[in-house]
C-alpha cells in the first residue's frame, strides 16, 4: 500500500516515511482494493502540557472509508497507536461482514419502517434563537448513493455517532445516527 504522508507543523523526513511504510505493510494483507491512503501529522500546541502530535490515517478501499486518529508526544508513537486502532477497525469490519453473510442472521436493512421514520422526524424540534458561536470548520466530501445498512457500516467504520449519506431508496440526502440505547435512527428530510 502506498500511503501519502503530509505534515502540518511536523517535519516529514525519510526516516519517518520508512517507519510509516514498515508499519503499514501489515495492513496490506488485511485490506484489498485500496484506492487512496493518507496520513496527516499535525502538531498540537498546549499551554499547560508538552506539545503533542496528532496522527490521522484515512484509507479508502472500494466503498469503505477507514479512519483512525491518535495523539502522542512523539510522532512515531502517534502513528503506532493510529495504525493499531485502524487494524482493530479492519478486523471488526471483516467480522461484521462474515456474520452478515452467515445464514440465519438478521439484517439491519428495514430496521425502521416508514411510519417510524415519520414519527422520528416529527419528534425532533429545532430550537430557535440560539447562539452557537463561530463556525470553525467546513468539510466537503463526496456522497455516494447507498442503502441504510451501508450507511450504518460506514458510520461505524469512521467511529462517528452520525453519518450523512445519499439514501438510494428515497433519492435524497439522509442521516443515520446511533441512539443512546445502542440502536440506530434514520433522518429523512421532507419538503415542508
Amino acid at each position: 500500500m502506498e500511503i501519502q504522508v503530509r505534515g502540518n507543523g511536523v517535519a516529514v523526513n525519510d526516516d519517518l516515511i520508512a517507519f510509516v511504510n514498515r508499519r503499514t505493510a501489515r495492513l496490506d494483507r488485511l485490506i484489498d482494493h485500496v484506492v487512496d491512503a493518507k496520513l496527516e501529522l499535525r502538531e498540537l500546541h498546549n499551554r499547560v502540557r508538552p506539545d503533542t502530535t496528532a496522527a490521522q490515517i484515512t484509507i479508502r478501499c472500494g466503498r469503505d472509508v477507514l479512519r483512525a486518529e491518535e495523539r502522542a508526544a512523539d510522532p512515531k508513537q502517534a502513528i503506532d497507536k493510529a495504525i493499531d486502532k485502524l487494524e482493530q477497525q479492519i478486523r471488526r469490519v471483516h467480522g461484521k461482514r462474515q456474520r452478515r453473510h452467515a445464514p440465519g442472521q438478521a439484517s439491519i436493512r428495514g430496521a425502521l419502517s416508514p411510519a417510524e421514520s415519520v414519527a422520528l422526524l416529527q419528534g425532533l424540534e429545532a430550537e430557535e434563537d440560539q447562539d452557537f458561536g463561530d463556525l470553525v470548520r467546513t468539510k466537503r466530501f463526496d456522497v455516494k448513493p447507498m442503502d441504510v445498512e451501508e450507511a450504518i457500516e460506514q458510520m461505524e467504520l469512521l467511529g462517528h455517532d452520525f453519518f450523512l449519506f445519499h439514501y438510494a431508496d428515497e433519492d435524497i440526502p439522509s442521516v443515520v445516527y446511533r441512539r443512546r440505547d445502542g440502536t440506530y435512527g434514520l433522518l429523512i428530510p421532507r419538503a415542508g
